[in-house]
């Protein structure tokens, strides 16, 4: 378990916003702080794995990846979904309500053949 003053070194080497960092230091004990990503301004933060039904997260881990936030430089992008996909420049995919979307760093929408133009774009092509 990491101690508080641990956490804030580590917000401080990842360069997190407040709001990041608020978040993180509230919930210490639900993320996998070692498993931390930050692409663009977007923190990738996925959940330990829980005590109660083990097997059945074991599972849903091996087939659609960690229970996972998004978490943006001043809002929550993400809360507990599985299989998002979480690109470079900060831009994801993620499903609401069995739906699935796409969206920028900002959470903004976006159409899935601009989110493949973004994602598979790179400078200096």
């Amino acid at each position: 378990m990491y101690a508080k003053s641990q956490v804030s070194k580590l917000c401080e080497r990842l360069r997190l916003t407040p709001y990041q960092s608020y978040i993180l230091e509230m919930n210490c004990h639900k993320y996998n702080l070692s498993r931390l990503v930050k692409r663009g301004g977007v923190l990738y933060a996925p959940y330990l794995s829980g005590a109660k039904n083990r097997w059945t997260d074991a599972a849903a881990r091996l087939v659609r990846g960690p229970r996972a936030d998004l978490i943006g430089p001043d809002r929550m992008l993400v809360r507990a979904q599985r299989g998002i996909r979480f690109c470079a420049d900060g831009c994801y995919c993620a499903r609401h309500g069995g739906v699935k979307y796409y969206a920028d760093a900002t959470g903004g929408r976006l159409t899935r053949d601009d989110f493949m133009r973004i994602v598979t774009t790179r400078p200096g092509r």
